[in-house]
């Protein structure tokens, strides 16, 4: 993150720089105002800073035409340009495009306080801008490879699955710290929260490479880390016998020593499968209100488990080279 941050401050300063001498070299009227579009196009990610760049461009066009319109016809009072604010903020507002509003202001600006709204004025506005978006999408090019972090997150997130589901299998027998379970799931929330979130930026730091196998599999690890937690109320209820302990922490171990493997996921199913019927149907006809509350809660605690299995399922159908290299 830190060097991330330390390249961005550095492409911001040699594109401003860059900017400036460029617009001086071409003899364009008010140069310095070129800083604010390289800034703010450089905030964004590459991949956004096509979008953003794009509706720059048509905000510009949209904004200077209406200050011809306004100030052609009605002159170059503060009432007037109080009316040109008020229908292009307006419009920015209606079109989700906010982010053009300062820039554009700026350069109606620069126009209102030269009474003059020639050609060669507007053509001057607009090529500030395009000078600032074109100097900034082609710095943007030179990203930080967040790979390497992604990566690191992901075997975060790996080992403290399989912790949390080898202390649920112990805890279904009391046998281990309800608390640490709900410690490590704490943890887990926040990194996959965190983690979720560079995904996202390191999908968007390329301008045509498509590339969402990382946010995808936080995402499947999110859905997964909400079952668990769901599951949660289980592991503190009495409601399993000897056999059936053994028979899920059996399966729990198995899940943690094989969670990358396509045939695996399938087998999991499978065994599943046999649980059901051994634990639903082949299981004897309930003759109390406790038993009936056990069954219960072991039938949901199951498929919860089949829901983890099918879900890491799905994906290594659709990541399975990438996934297993891990």
């Amino acid at each position: 993150m830190l060097k991330e941050q330390i390249v961005t401050s550095l492409k911001m300063t040699i594109g401003v720089v860059i900017a400036i001498l460029l617009a001086k070299a071409l003899n364009l009227e008010f140069y310095s105002s070129v800083t604010t579009v390289v800034i703010v196009t450089m905030l964004s990610t590459k991949k956004q800073s096509i979008k953003l760049s794009i509706k720059l461009l048509l905000a510009s066009i949209f904004s200077l035409g209406l200050a011809y319109v306004l100030f052609s016809l009605f002159g170059f009072s503060l009432n007037v340009f109080a009316i040109y604010i008020l229908i292009f903020t307006f419009s920015m507002f209606r079109f989700d495009n906010k982010s053009s509003i300062i820039k554009n202001v700026l350069l109606v600006i620069q126009i209102y306080s030269l009474k003059d709204v020639s050609f060669s004025i507007l053509l001057n506005q607009f090529e500030l801008m395009v000078l600032g978006i074109s100097v900034a999408l082609s710095l943007n090019v030179f990203t930080v490879d967040t790979e390497s972090e992604l990566i690191d997150y992901q075997k975060q997130v790996e080992d403290l699955f399989n912790s949390i589901f080898r202390d649920m299998g112990r805890c279904l027998n009391s046998q281990c710290e309800e608390e640490r379970v709900e410690e490590q799931l704490e943890q887990l929330g926040e990194l996959l929260t965190k983690s979720r979130d560079r995904a996202y930026n390191y999908l968007n730091s390329y301008y045509i490479k498509q590339n969402n196998y990382y946010l995808e599999y936080f995402t499947m690890r999110r859905q997964q880390y909400q079952i668990v937690m769901s599951m949660q109320a289980f592991i503190k209820l009495k409601f399993l016998e000897e056999r059936e302990i053994k028979l899920l922490r059996n399966f729990t171990d198995d899940f943690v020593n094989n969670t990358k493997v396509l045939n695996s996921c399938q087998n999991q199913i499978n065994k599943l499968d046999e649980m059901k019927y051994q634990f639903i149907d082949g299981a004897e006809l309930v003759t109390t209100k406790q038993q009936l509350e056990n069954r219960i809660a072991l039938h949901q605690y199951i498929y919860s488990l089949v829901n983890l299995v099918e879900l890491e399922m799905r994906f290594i159908e659709s990541y399975g080279k990438n996934y297993c290299e891990i």
